[in-house]
């Protein structure tokens, strides 16, 4: 069957989106051409009808024991009936043939007249339907009876088939790309197939920028990654499925709430001024970074950006490429810097509606939940901490030899003996505004076609109630995708999409005092406080008066509303063969609606008086493209793909919010902002306009199938840039020698593929904002005019007409490899990138009241590599598939800001996220003496490690070197200072790894999947607030962690852990910055697969499954989440689920 191509699908922009046809009334037929035109450079057998059948349609029917599929065919043919060109591809083998429409049966030379006399017993007439992995027919498909003098048919346009045969044979379903299968028939007379697809994925093709081309043609890095190779778990977007799945690329959740959003980065993040996210094109309309997100009057709420894909359904989704070198990247020139995702949508195929529905259902339960104390815990360690601080304070042992009975002040306990008996477990405030989550989603979708109209249609709900009370977000996407052939010329299609999406926003935030957020507040609330006052009102800790009781935040109302309709569509010419001119308009349309209200029952609301707000921001983006494609040969040995194109992109963003305070009363909420009596009502609104012109064109130059040469240049021009610097050229190159091609290689049997790649080139990062502008803020710059007070403007950024584009050459040397027919496959890459012109600021001397302006300053530099391997371990009955891959970056600096002055322990080329500190070197005990580096060192303190030490005189003063530097000793000299911090680390993996298996066994499937990240630290934040270096806070009512029992003490002298009192030594910085290395078992899904008689009169396939995501994580960190875990963060879940998928 024709493996699934996906086209290429450019968005384009259009005015008046209503008049856009999302439905088509009209089809025109056209009949099979007569004659056909193809070129068989030297390829097999096999490999020439696969042509045949993607390039003009046909199917074939043949059995591998009759002819050699092996054999070479070496031909061109112009114009040439099929039967002429048939003959070519068999000749000299004893065959015939069997034309019925586009449909071929080759048979045996003798097995026409065979066939005739056959006597042989059909006692049983068996049908069904043959299908791939995803349920889709397959037409055209070969099925045998084995051992019944080959007796056979061929599958319909709608894959079923019907044969007579004896009893218990056993039939032999093949289809070339596909593997044969042979199934044995039983009692029923029902008998359905799924086929998979051969190993060899050299013939795959791969979507790139403007257009498609085979896997084996690519001068370029890019991986794929197939979405039915992805479990259906209940994730809310596709970003969350990736992480792991493809080398290059990390995938980083920087919130678990519902909606939250996801950090995507190819190949590190080189920029330290403007973005790093990279560039996401959807059926070829590009789109921003972010998911439009209107502010809210809502001091507590700081869950960061929300996912630019939420939007998009990921059922929907049929395959993401992933270019990674300039040389993939650089045909979209200014905005490719940070490497491009191309997401390509799910088209009908030919063949009868083809209706699919699958639902899954989930509970989520936090994965990894901290440990605070109960309210007699609590109650007990705030007294021994009070004794504990009475005996620093006073110098007494263990911390000094003051005598106790000279101490006049005795030590004040705050809670009784009788108390802390009485007290029991207390109030948990976490449990109280956390809960059970669940999730659920439903898919419906309809595709099929005609040979010349193909359409497929889907609805999506998608619900999840967060393990954080409060914390919703439900979704609706609908999508329509539409192709129609209209005669031999003219082609259109048109891409649409429309989501709903609601969330209910919890008050989030890692601030303290009033404004702490809900998980804030619940983990620092003191444990003895009940939730409510006697008369019903929320209660308030008599020591913490500044921090909101946390139940009483779940009263604040915070809701979220996005609506997005993106649409592209495009027509398309074929003027000669080869030649198509193409036109892509499209629009992608977000708007988003927020309210707020804080009511006066929580602590922040009744100091206001209740406070409401209302926002909302949009953003209309619209694109118009051209291109022009020609694909010829000249002769044999010479291929050529030439594109060009332009392309014209504009943004336009616009917002408004309101907020009010001091209402009467909390009825009306968000709804009546007029009625607040605050002294003055916050309004504000916004709106700006960004535009793109670019003209872009790459050559591709095939040379006898061995030698690939690319040349790519993009010109790029945007009103965000300096007069000076309005446009910017990017331009690439990339050669790649397939060597298994040459003579020498082509007897090695083992070796399926070797191909070297080598790319050089240039892309931009457009991400910077409006900061090449002179620009004045209105509202909020007050003057004096004699007794009173106006308002005026004042000038808030200098212009710099210079400012240019971040740029970055990249290097990239790339190597392909296949053994055992790609029954083992990878490819392994080095690159090494360099950004220049990075954006910052820039210190105005002057007496101005802006005193910065943007400018270009520093370097920065990344190199790495990137290995990926995919083998088929077993292929039969059993069936076993592994993955695995493998990245290694490091993001250093290589020119810094002049501007920027270097801390002494500070390299020039440390890494752009390195983290410094002092080293711990164990506690102090009780009767050690203290290092000579810390005389004044009392027990329970951490000892600092001396490690260096400055260069000084006689007299301590330090000797620089002849550049001014401070001078090192190179080992300890006694003094704990600056000279002893040290580079800790970087959040940054040194390296990371994603592997995964999947099993196959009697309709049984089984896939498991780990990722992880390595040679990181992390800061656990959650640890300094509620740990040992914030006991002190305990006797102010802030509840702590459990392991603070632990802390050193005079009643345990013998612990690891500190005492907490505050040292006049520095803190070493290792004991939160914690070693947080990772490997998280992403999935663990089981199905299975109904066999067809139990189904067949309903559905041709039925799937069930359960999965569960996040199981476990193998990490040394000592806090929730080494990957998600930031000051009383959302906590991450895991996700028990299971499922239908269902095809009719």
């Amino acid at each position: 069957m024709e493996k699934h191509k996906s086209p290429h699908f450019i968005g384009i922009s259009k005015k008046c989106k209503k008049c856009i046809m999302l439905f088509l009334l009209c089809f025109v037929f056209t009949g099979y051409g007569q004659n056909i035109s193809v070129n068989f450079p030297n390829i097999t057998v096999e490999r020439a009808l696969e042509i045949l059948r993607n390039q003009e349609g046909y199917s074939f029917s043949v059995k591998t024991n009759d002819v050699n599929l092996q054999k070479k065919v070496n031909a061109n043919l112009q114009n040439q009936p099929i039967e002429k060109v048939l003959s070519t591809i068999f000749q000299g083998q004893p065959v015939s043939f069997e034309i019925d429409g586009k449909m071929v049966r080759i048979i045996k030379g003798s097995d026409r007249d065979t066939k005739a006399s056959q006597t042989a017993t059909e006692n049983r007439k068996i049908s069904g339907r043959v299908t791939d992995r995803q349920g889709e027919p397959l037409i055209g498909v070969s099925i045998i009876a084995k051992g019944s003098n080959e007796k056979g048919t061929m599958t319909n346009i709608d894959g079923y088939y019907s044969l007579s045969v004896p009893d218990k044979s056993i039939l032999q379903f093949s289809y070339i790309g596909y593997d044969t299968q042979e199934l044995k028939v039983g009692k029923s007379d029902i008998l359905n197939a799924t086929l998979q697809e051969k190993i060899n994925d050299l013939d795959e093709v791969v979507v790139i920028g403007y257009g498609s081309m085979k896997k084996s043609d690519l001068t370029g890095a890019v991986s794929t990654v197939k979405t039915e190779d992805l479990p259906m778990s209940a994730n809310t977007s596709i970003s969350h499925m990736l992480s792991g799945r493809a080398a290059g690329i990390t995938s980083v959740q920087n919130s678990a709430q519902p909606g939250g959003g996801v950090t995507l980065r190819i190949r590190g993040e080189a920029s330290t001024g403007a973005g790093n996210e990279p560039l996401y094109i959807i059926d070829g309309f590009p789109i921003g970074g972010s998911q439009v997100e209107p502010a809210a009057d809502n001091r507590y709420t700081d869950f960061g950006s929300r996912n630019p894909l939420n939007s998009i359904n990921p059922n929907d989704i049929e395959s993401i490429e992933i270019l990674k070198d300039a040389s993939s990247t650089a045909i979209y020139g200014a905005r490719a810097a940070n490497g491009v995702i191309i997401i390509t949508t799910k088209k009908g195929r030919e063949g009868k509606p083809v209706v699919n529905y699958s639902a899954n259902y989930g509970v989520q339960q936090i994965a990894n939940k901290t440990e605070m104390m109960n309210a007699q815990e609590f109650m007990t360690e705030a007294n021994k901490f009070a004794k504990e601080q009475w005996l620093y304070n006073n110098r007494i042992y263990p911390y000094g030899n003051t005598d106790p009975s000279t101490i006049t002040d005795p030590i004040v306990y705050p809670y009784t003996d009788s108390a802390i008996r009485n007290a029991g477990e207390g109030t948990d405030w976490y449990d109280l505004i956390t809960r059970e989550g669940m999730i659920h989603q439903h898919n419906l979708s309809v595709s099929g076609g005609t040979s010349n109209l193909r359409y497929m249609a889907s609805f999506n709900f998608f619900d999840q109630n967060g393990v954080v009370r409060n914390s919703d977000f439900t979704r609706y996407t609908g999508r329509l995708n539409v192709e129609h052939q209209i005669n031999k010329i003219f082609k259109y299609g048109v891409n649409a999409t429309q989501s709903y999406i609601k969330s209910t926003n919890v008050p989030l935030g890692t601030e303290d005092f009033e404004n702490s957020g809900l998980i804030n507040s619940a983990m620092s609330y003191d444990p003895t406080t009940p939730v409510y006052n006697k008369d019903g009102s929320y209660a308030q800790s008599e020591r913490m008066t500044t921090v909101p009781n946390p139940v009483s935040m779940l009263e604040i109302d915070d809701y979220t509303q996005t609506k997005r309709l993106l649409v592209n569509a495009y027509l398309q010419a074929e003027i000669i063969k080869g030649l198509v001119a193409k036109v892509n308009i499209g629009f992608d349309d977000q708007t988003g609606v927020r309210n707020s209200y804080i009511p006066t029952t929580t602590l922040y609301g009744k100091q206001e008086g209740g406070k409401a707000s209302k926002s909302m921001a949009q953003q209309f983006d619209r694109l118009l493209e051209a291109t022009v494609n020609y694909d010829f040969s000249i002769a044999k040995a010479h291929k050529f793909n030439i594109l060009a194109g332009y392309s014209y992109q504009d943004f336009t963003n616009e917002g408004f919010s309101a907020a009010n305070s001091q209402f009467f009363t909390d009825i009306f909420k968000y709804n009546s902002l007029a009625s607040g009596e605050a002294a003055r009502p916050t309004v504000a609104s916004n709106k700006s306009k960004t535009m793109f012109i670019s003209y872009f064109g790459r050559i591709n130059y095939n040379l006898f199938d061995k030698y690939l040469f690319t040349l790519t240049a993009r010109v790029d021009g945007s009103n965000r840039f300096g007069a000076n610097n309005r446009y910017g050229i990017f331009p690439s190159g990339a050669v790649a020698w397939r060597i298994k091609q040459e003579d020498f290689l082509k007897d090695v049997t083992f070796l399926s593929d070797l191909k070297l790649r080598l790319s050089l080139g240039q892309t931009g990062n457009s991400e910077i904002g409006n900061n090449a502008f002179e620009y004045y803020t209105a509202a909020w710059q007050q003057y004096v005019f004699g007794n009173s007070v106006s308002t005026g403007t004042a000038k808030s950024q200098i212009a710099n007409p210079d400012l240019k584009w971040e740029t970055t050459t990249e290097f990239n040397l790339g190597l392909d490899f296949g053994f055992f027919d790609q029954r083992l496959s990878g490819t392994f890459e080095f690159f090494k990138k360099e950004v220049k012109d990075l954006l910052g600021y820039r210190t105005l001397k002057s007496f101005m009241e802006v005193s910065t302006v943007a400018a270009n300053i520093g370097k920065t530099q990344s190199t790495g590599i990137e290995i990926s391997l995919k083998s088929r371990n077993f292929t039969g009955e059993f069936k076993w598939d592994t993955e695995f891959n493998f990245t290694r970056y490091v993001d250093r600096w290589k020119e810094r800001n002049p501007e920027d002055e270097l801390s002494p322990w500070q390299k020039a080329d440390d890494p752009i996220r390195a983290h410094y500190g002092y080293l711990s070197d164990g506690v102090l005990g009780i009767d050690e003496a203290a290092p000579a580096s810390m005389p004044n060192l009392l027990p329970g303190e951490y000892k600092i490690k001396d490690v260096n030490g400055y260069l000084r005189d006689e007299f301590g003063n330090l000797i620089p070197d002849a550049n001014g530097n401070v001078q090192y000793t190179g080992g300890p000299d006694g003094i704990i200072d600056e000279a002893d911090i040290v580079l800790l680390g970087t959040y940054d993996p040194g390296f990371s790894i994603g592997f995964g298996n999947t099993f196959e066994y009697k309709g049984f499937d089984l896939n498991i999947f780990f990722y992880g990240m390595f040679d990181r630290i992390v800061n656990n934040a959650t640890r300094g607030k509620f740990s040992i270096p914030n006991i002190r806070f305990i006797l102010n009512g802030q509840n702590m962690m459990k392991e603070i029992s632990e802390r050193w003490s005079s009643e345990n002298p013998h612990s690891k852990y500190p005492s907490g009192f505050v040292s006049q030594y520095p803190q070493p910085s290792d004991y939160l910055w914690e070693d947080a290395w990772f490997i998280r078992c992403k999935n663990i899904t089981l199905g299975y697969t109904l066999p067809s008689k139990w189904i067949h009169k309903v559905f041709s396939r039925a799937r069930i499954f359960a999965d569960i995501s996040n199981p476990f994580v193998i990490t040394p960190y000592s806090g929730n989440d080494p990957e998600t875990d930031f000051k009383a963060g959302y906590p991450n879940q895991r996700t028990y689920s299971f499922g239908v998928d269902i095809t009719f």
